[in-house]
């Protein structure tokens, strides 16, 4: 259900560039306060202070989430359901028009017209039918998006409860960034959580 790939992908270039720049400025000012430390005390500083930032792969978190895949999965279900009662519908409007024209040259006029009427009241409930399904499927899309994203911000929002991270991005394996250090990654991490909390 690639059409989910919507969470979190409006990735900020400017916004990492601002954070990394601020970042560097603070180092820069640190600097002389710093050398007069001690060695023990200057073996201590923490990557997670110099990089308050994290990410993860939406598309390979999504693909690990079980309440994410059985939705999934139910979708596609319904979608199956739809286009199978479509189908059937679309089947019967067609043998009715075929029936008509076969008997057509045997039917009086009143018939004829009656029988018309009877294939555009099918056409049109038809095309309503199509725009109801349509409607419904895009309305539990976008509830169960909407769950998914409360669900994933609610976790983050739990994991970043002693405010070590400034920045959570989510980065999609064709999107801006081109590079990310491996230990920022918080996928795994998230992956199991989100499992634990929400999996069965």
């Amino acid at each position: 259900m690639k059409n989910l790939s919507w969470i979190l992908h409006a990735v900020s270039l400017i916004a990492i560039i601002y954070l990394l720049t601020q970042n560097n400025k603070l180092k820069n000012n640190s600097t002389a306060a710093s050398s007069t430390t001690t060695a023990s005390s200057s073996g201590t500083a923490s990557s997670d202070a110099d990089y308050p930032i994290a990410y993860f792969y939406s598309d390979s978190l999504l693909s690990q989430l079980s309440f994410f895949k059985e939705g999934e999965q139910s979708f596609k279900k319904k979608q199956e359901n739809m286009m199978a009662e479509l189908k059937n519908k679309e089947g019967g409007l067609q043998r009715e028009f075929q029936k008509l024209q076969e008997n057509a040259p045997n039917m009086t006029r009143k018939e004829l017209e009656a029988g018309q009427q009877k294939l555009a009241k099918m056409e049109q409930e038809l095309m309503m039918r199509k725009e109801n399904m349509g409607a419904q499927f895009a309305e539990e899309t976008a509830e169960f998006n909407d769950k998914l994203h409360a669900k994933i911000t609610s976790y983050l929002q739990e994991l970043n409860a002693n405010k070590k991270y400034k920045f959570v991005f989510s980065v999609a394996r064709e999107g801006n960034i081109f590079y990310a250090d491996s230990a920022l990654d918080i996928t795994p991490t998230m992956v199991q959580a989100l499992n634990e909390k929400y999996g069965k």
